[in-house]
Formats: structure tokens, sequence, C-alpha cells
């Protein structure tokens, strides 16, 4: 178990990296680039769900929407079902872009496949089974990540265990 944590974190940190370095190719934020990604999977939809998905306030996430409407990568328009509120939605050269990212994404994985063991290439059952696995731990991540007030209890007893009491002070201040 020990291993597959260290290799699922190393995942997790190229993915990171790869996000970045993606979102940077089109002079965006990694935020940004989430939200294309997210309008492109799911369609128009409004700056608060918008919001919660990337886990941004609404402010943020306004000030997020200005840059990409000024970057002519979405688009706000009146909700035809709720006149207090607008849809966002990607312009052309917004689908165009993050299109063109997802395109490079599912190759640099399809690289990854044909580079794996034989087994997993050849066999649809098995690689259906490391995508339920994938999806569950993407799931247990999720998870975990929503629960900010049991992590930092969690880390404070951690810190009190080993004769550090008190909050962590965060980087900077």
């Amino acid at each position: 178990m020990e291993r597959l944590a260290r290799q699922v974190r190393e995942l997790i940190v190229a993915a990171d990296h790869y996000r970045q370095t993606m979102a940077a190719g089109l002079h965006i934020g990694i935020s940004e680039s989430a939200v294309l990604g997210h309008l492109l999977h799911n369609g128009a939809q409004t700056p608060s769900l918008i919001a919660a998905r990337v886990g941004l306030t609404a402010a943020s996430t306004t000030a997020l929407l200005d840059r990409l409407t000024g970057a002519r990568l979405v688009l706000r328009l009146p909700n035809p079902t709720d006149r207090r509120s607008v849809l966002v939605e990607l312009t052309d050269l917004g689908r165009a872009a993050i299109e063109e990212m997802y395109t490079m994404f599912a190759l640099d994985i399809d690289s990854a496949l044909e580079e794996a063991d034989p087994r997993l290439r050849d066999d649809p059952d098995l690689r259906g089974v490391v995508g339920d696995l994938l999806g569950r731990m993407a799931a247990a991540l999720r998870e975990r990540s929503g629960d900010r007030r049991g992590i930092e209890e969690s880390l404070r007893r951690s810190r009190e265990h080993d004769g550090e009491p008190g909050p962590v002070e965060p980087a900077g201040g």
C-alpha cells in the first residue's frame, strides 16, 4: 500500500505540473483552465455553479470570469430560466483551446497505456478495474478535501502529540 500511495502522490504532483504548464500555454491560470474544462464537459453554467466547482468565492469567480471574457474564451449570456442570473459558455475560441488541451491529455494517457503492461492494453476488463480504482481514489480525495475542519483537527492533534501545540502559521505570515 505504501508504494501505491507514493505512486499516486507522484501522479498528483505530475498532474499539478501538467495542469500548470497547459494553463500557461494558453496564458491563463489553473483555475481558469479548470473552468474551461468544466464548461467543455458540462455545458453552460451559472457563475455560482462555477464557483462551487473551482472552490472560489463569488467575488473571485467574477474576477476570473472577467479575465476569461476579456480573453474571449467565454461569454456571459442571459439565463433563459432565471432573469436574475447569467449563463457562462465557451466561445468558439475557448472551445477550440480547451478541446486541444483535452486532446493532448488524451494522447498523453494513450501513450502511457501503450508503454504499460500488455495485459492492461489488451484486457478491457482490467482497464475497467483500474479505471474504477482511479475513480474511487478521486472520490476519497474529494471527500477528504471537503473536510477541512477534520483535517485541521487531525493535524492539530498530531502536532500536540509531537510536543508542538498550537496552529501551524501559514507560509509568509
